[in-house]
């Protein structure tokens, strides 16, 4: 094993698992603090730094910093903050832990250097996202929070067999740059476009979003898409079926908007 400094995202999950333990104003200043130092940390991290630990017959790489991973972990972390001081006061305590774990993993993702740690962070990030979801204690939320989640773990099994694929077609596992001209690197893309609310698996955007409490929307819409963008950048960078299915999507999202009525939606 051999790393340089402490993972940032990281310290984010671990922060909101201890969070129910504290209370009071140690808690709002432990909330405030913890995105504070992971944003301090994903900058202390050398640049074109890595951290490798050996599992079975691969090498994981937990994380692998530079400007891309640098930039997305910072917007994370940043997100955190300023939706943690946005809603700290009116959120529950699980709303709040959950957004932690749920930020946590998102930065786990832009940091991983291998596809085992992707799907890792992945799925914690999917359960993070379905407790924000399940912690307004509504009926419809939590209906919508069963769709989502079974959604974004059929997105994982999907991840996970392009995973199993790859490795089998090149016995890598490195988080590289890829062409989805294979079983592996296809199953790869299918499951980060689902992430992405990529049609026609999207309806569980407008679903699942509007059941969230005010709070949770701003969590929700900041970290899930937006990690799936930036793994579409990371591994399938100038993918020519990127362009078709961004333009379906704009015209798609432009109509369906026009014919709602609900602003959440």
């Amino acid at each position: 094993m051999m790393c340089d400094g402490i993972h940032p995202g990281l310290l984010l999950i671990l922060a909101g698992l201890i969070s129910p333990l504290i209370s009071g104003v140690c808690r709002s200043i432990w909330l405030l603090t913890a995105p504070l130092v992971s944003l301090w940390l994903i900058w202390s991290i050398p640049s074109v730094s890595e951290c490798t630990i050996s599992f079975l017959d691969y090498n994981l790489i937990p994380f692998s910093v530079d400007s891309l991973s640098r930039l997305f972990a910072t917007v994370f972390s940043l997100m955190c903050f300023v939706g943690t001081l946005y809603c700290f006061r009116q959120a529950k305590i699980l709303e709040l832990s959950a957004a932690l774990i749920y930020a946590g993993a998102a930065i786990g993702v832009t940091l991983a250097g291998d596809l085992i740690t992707v799907f890792i962070f992945w799925e914690v990030m999917a359960l993070g996202s379905t407790l924000v979801l399940w912690s307004v204690g509504t009926r419809p939320s939590r209906q919508a929070g069963m769709r989502y989640v079974l959604i974004h773990l059929l997105g994982g099994v999907v991840l996970m067999a392009g995973i199993i694929a790859y490795s089998q077609e090149g016995g890598s596992i490195d988080f590289i740059a890829m062409s989805p001209d294979s079983l592996g690197t296809g199953l790869i893309l299918a499951g980060f476009l689902l992430n992405a609310g990529a049609p026609p698996l999207s309806a569980w955007l407008a679903d699942a979003y509007p059941e969230a409490s005010f709070s949770g929307m701003v969590f929700l819409s900041a970290f899930t898409t937006k990690t799936a963008v930036y793994v579409l950048l990371r591994g399938f960078p100038g993918t020519d079926l990127l362009i078709y299915i961004g333009l379906f999507m704009i015209f798609y999202v432009i109509i369906y908007a026009l014919l709602e009525n609900d602003m959440r939606r």
